[in-house]
């Protein structure tokens, strides 16, 4: 269902849904709101995305990776190399890209992984109490303030977990239903 009026409103409404989503993330372990709710308001972009330009399209846009890279060379060290790669793929990637002697590789962001990753920082935030003596999901809050998100702790880090376990739940339903 590929409409010039809803592929425009959907290109205009994608940023809203994922920042109204990260503000809802960021506001839930003190007013309503959190992990959960934010990861479904953030999931109705790519649901829309979805239904819009197909799952293929959704996966090109936002779950595929460029990397560009020189070879290695013998005498380089791993930091002196890392630094390398990194401004190449963050601050000159367009200029670089065309370098001859420039390698590119494409990585695609599976939803299983992004499921795997919000669930390994739900656990995480909770077995830090194990690991002190505390009982499990015992909050550690830090001593200095941010300005937006206010004092960063483990439920913060916990919400952060299940934002990104709903969003790779919804992605792979998503992607599994459009594809049938």
């Amino acid at each position: 269902m590929k409409t010039i009026v809803l592929a425009t409103a959907i290109r205009i409404l994608i940023p809203l849904f994922i920042i109204f989503s990260v503000y809802t993330l960021f506001r839930g372990h003190n007013h309503p709101g959190g992990g959960f709710i934010g990861g479904l308001i953030g999931s109705i972009a790519f649901v829309f995305h979805t239904m819009t330009h197909g799952p293929q399209h959704t996966v090109d846009t936002f779950l595929k990776l460029n990397l560009y890279g020189y070879p290695r060379q013998p005498n380089q060290s791993r930091s002196l190399y890392l630094m390398r790669m990194m401004r190449v793929n963050v601050w000159r990637r367009r200029k670089m890209a065309r370098h001859p002697d420039m390698k590119h590789h494409m990585v695609r962001i599976e939803s299983v992984y992004i499921i795997a990753t919000g669930l390994f920082l739900a656990v995480t935030s909770g077995v830090l109490g194990l690991l002190s003596g505390q009982p499990f999901m015992h909050a550690y809050w830090t001593d200095f303030y941010i300005p937006v998100l206010g004092k960063p702790g483990t439920p913060i880090l916990f919400d952060l977990g299940v934002y990104l376990l709903v969003i790779g739940v919804v992605l792979k339903i998503t992607f599994v239903m459009s594809e049938e």
